[in-house]
């Protein structure tokens, strides 16, 4: 009888234990640079404050899918910012195309009026060869100060454009990575909790 009442209390005391431990869990809070800090922060904070035993880091599952959640936020942002960059460099390319084709026919004209410097006429109306020259030469220069300037911005965003697609695989390449190293630390954990129930049952 005095056994049964000290089994009893062992198993009272366990569960208020075991309850005290699991509410002190979901009673902690996620720190600030979970809320606030910017990925590399918070991986910092991972590297720097998680405990690593068997090779394996004991990450917070509270942690876990706030850095997940984070991440997954940062890679689609960036495929957002990567598809603006895609239209505006679309839109470049036609600005492009059409600068070119009012090049190519400023040029055409050019030539006829070269070939035709005897005879100048601009809609039936004669004028002086040095102003007619004048005027097309300022129209070319026009033009192609407008093309410079398009194409030093589609150049921009050519760089930006693979400055973006860089630091996404880059943050690709890290996520998997650490999926990888979360989904094997898990499986191990499995393992280990599997190894020691058989062990308590053995007993």
């Amino acid at each position: 009888m005095r056994a049964i009442q000290k089994l009893s209390f062992i198993a009272v005391i366990s569960m208020v234990t075991l309850l005290w431990s699991h509410q002190s869990v979901i009673s902690q809070t996620l720190p600030e640079v979970f809320e606030e800090g910017i990925l590399e922060e918070q991986y910092s904070y991972l590297h720097d404050r998680t405990n690593i035993y068997n090779n394996f880091r004991a990450i917070r599952e509270d942690m876990f899918q706030r850095i997940r959640r984070n991440s997954l936020d940062s890679l689609n942002r960036a495929k957002r910012e990567i598809g603006s960059l895609k239209m505006q460099e679309t839109r470049l390319m036609e600005k492009m195309d059409s600068l070119e084709n009012a090049m190519t026919i400023a040029k055409s004209e050019r030539d006829q009026a070269i070939r035709d410097r005897d005879s100048l006429f601009l809609f039936g109306i004669g004028m002086n060869k040095t102003f007619y020259n004048l005027l097309l030469w300022s129209i070319i220069g026009g033009l192609a100060a407008l093309m410079v300037i398009v194409f030093l911005m589609f150049k921009r965003a050519s760089v930006v454009s693979y400055k973006t697609k860089t630091e996404f695989k880059e943050l690709r390449q890290e996520y998997e990575e650490y999926r990888k190293t979360s989904r094997e630390r898990f499986e191990q954990q499995s393992i280990d909790h599997f190894n020691e129930i058989k062990r308590l049952k053995g007993l």
